[in-house]
């Protein structure tokens, strides 16, 4: 079989198995980590992970990711198989679900060397002082703003 055609079936099932688990993910059926957190696949250490086959990045749950990992030189997944899935992962509002998911399947397939899923949650920003001063200010005005529009609505017109 080539490359595009041996790729085709497990393209499909891990389609398929995102569809079908992608109602439980929207509805919270999995929980992500509150802090930063790394995911490894294979031996990472011991390759020392310095020559990826894939990266990509994607998000979820307030998390920037990057999802770095390598083929063991036996897979049978093409470059263009690689950039369809890179693809396929870069459009998942799900993506640490799959990411998962897809360096699970490739593990079991036993095509994958090591993976590496990196993600980190921006802390928000701190407002000065004056920045907050500000927005409680404008926060006001746009309270009474409102309030004086109710007043001119209910008010009988002669």
């Amino acid at each position: 079989m080539t490359g595009a055609k041996a790729f085709a079936p497990i393209a499909a099932a891990a389609i398929a198995a995102f569809w079908a688990t992608a109602a439980q993910a929207q509805f919270g059926y999995y929980q992500l980590p509150k802090n930063d957190f790394v995911w490894n696949w294979g031996n990472v250490e011991k390759t020392g992970a310095k020559f990826e086959d894939f990266t990509v990045n994607g998000g979820e749950g307030g998390f920037n990711c990057e999802l770095k990992g390598k083929l063991w030189g036996a897979s049978h997944l093409t470059a263009g198989d690689l950039h369809q899935l890179e693809d396929q992962l870069r459009a998942r509002i799900d993506f640490i679900y799959a990411s998962s998911n897809t360096m699970n399947e490739l593990d079991r397939n036993g095509d994958l060397q090591w993976a590496r899923l990196a993600c980190a949650k921006p802390e928000p920003k701190q407002l000065t002082s004056e920045e907050k001063a500000d927005r409680e200010q404008k926060a006001r005005e746009k309270m009474q703003r409102e309030i004086d529009r109710r007043r001119a609505h209910q008010q009988p017109t002669e």
